[in-house]
């Protein structure tokens, strides 16, 4: 596995993930329970969870899920305040790309609306630490299409976003599933034997344990470290748990009473030097007010991290009002989120590789893993609906 290319490994997992799908008496594909339905229970309600949810249901199968927050979602969430006029941008997950095809499926099953990521007028700048140059949009998407690769990411002037925020999607799934969710269940240990797997939770703080005949954990690795696991689990796994890498991510978001910069012939789309992503997620959203807001991957979010509200605010105001003159003035409130300080995610995406992927989601026992950790298209929604149907193949199948 080691001598295969990135490139390589996608193409594999695409082909594998495509096998999902068994048959075709619903929109995409109910998966045919065999050779009895089964009790499940899945942790985390994040996006692998929601998807393993609702296909095992439609298969027939008893399942329950338990998460820790108190929606439903994960790393898909969209801040709404505090923000004014319903303005509302993304605190994770928010560009579906044109090629990531189970995103886009679950998308369409539940008549949720798409429009453009990126707006198709006015320039985006390129900061180089001194200076701003305008260029054209065209030129930002495509030096996003040279950053992510074209297995990755597809054609970033072709990628979309969910009309009125990415968390229609995880809601939409959590709907159909309804009392299926239990919310504000933290687990903090598992069990298993030949017959069956336990969970051991805290729900209001009193101790509670779930019996089922199958456990999907799509617990972030990074968190789930601090469960106490089963004694069979293999020293690899439990080497991959312990180490495996998360990304450390910060945005900052700036609302203003008008959008100044569009006059200026600006989108309020900017790329730095550095690899900092300036947005303006309110373009589409009707109202005179805007918000843009900070992108900063590893490197950069670590001191965004370390500050306190206040100084994330001031630092991300000097900085923009460089690249924005005027962004001051028209300042009303900000808002901040570092994925990194979240209880229970501990980063923003893992760095997962081939060996760690096969092995990280291999099952123990009755016991299976997903989520976007365990798929090559870790970081994206499509990596965690991808790793959700392969834990689904796989549970439907077990004996």
């Amino acid at each position: 596995m080691s001598r295969v290319t990135r490139r390589q490994f996608l193409k594999r997992s695409a082909v594998a993930a495509a096998g999902v799908t068994l048959a075709q008496s619903n929109a995409f594909g109910a998966i045919t329970v065999r050779p009895a339905a089964k009790k499940i229970l899945i942790l985390g309600a994040g996006m692998a969870g929601l998807v393993a949810g609702y296909e095992l249901s439609q298969a027939g199968h008893d399942v329950t899920i338990l998460e820790t927050r108190m929606r439903p979602g994960g790393r898909v969430h969209t801040l709404r305040e505090p923000f004014s006029d319903g303005l509302y941008a993304e605190a994770g997950a928010a560009r579906i790309p044109d090629n990531h095809e189970f995103t886009l499926r679950y998308v369409k099953l539940f008549d949720l609306l798409l429009e453009p990521m990126y707006p198709t007028r006015l320039s985006a700048l390129r900061w180089d630490g001194k200076s701003a140059q305008e260029m054209p949009i065209e030129g930002f998407t495509k030096a996003l299409g040279e950053f992510f690769g074209s297995e990755l990411g597809g054609n970033p002037a072709r990628w979309s976003k969910i009309k009125g925020g990415t968390d229609l999607l995880p809601q939409a799934f959590a709907r159909r599933l309804a009392d299926k969710i239990h919310y504000g269940a933290q687990v903090v240990r598992l069990e298993q034997d030949a017959t069956s797997a336990r969970a051991i939770f805290l729900h209001a703080g009193t101790p509670q344990t779930f019996v089922a005949d199958r456990i999907l954990c799509t617990i972030p690795y990074s968190v789930l470290r601090n469960v106490d696991l089963p004694a069979t689990f293999s020293v690899r796994k439990r080497e991959i748990i312990s180490k495996l890498d998360y990304a450390s991510v910060s945005r900052v978001y700036l609302q203003t009473g008008r959008r100044f910069w569009e006059s200026k012939g600006l989108s309020g789309f900017a790329i730095t030097n550095d690899a900092v992503e300036i947005w303006q997620p309110t373009w589409s959203q009707p109202g005179p007010r805007g918000i843009l807001m900070t992108y900063n991957r590893p490197g950069q979010a670590e001191p965004i991290a370390n500050m306190k509200e206040a100084e994330r605010i001031s630092s991300t105001m000097a900085q923009l009002e460089k690249m924005y003159p005027g962004l001051r003035e028209n300042f009303e409130g900000a808002a901040s989120k570092c994925w990194i300080e979240d209880e229970w995610s501990r980063g923003a995406w893992a760095f997962v590789g081939p060996k760690d992927f096969m092995a990280g989601s291999s099952p123990e026992g009755r016991i299976h893993f997903a989520g976007e950790h365990l798929s090559p298209w870790s970081s994206w929604m499509q990596g965690a609906l991808d790793s959700g149907l392969r834990a689904v193949k796989e549970i439907s199948q077990a004996a």
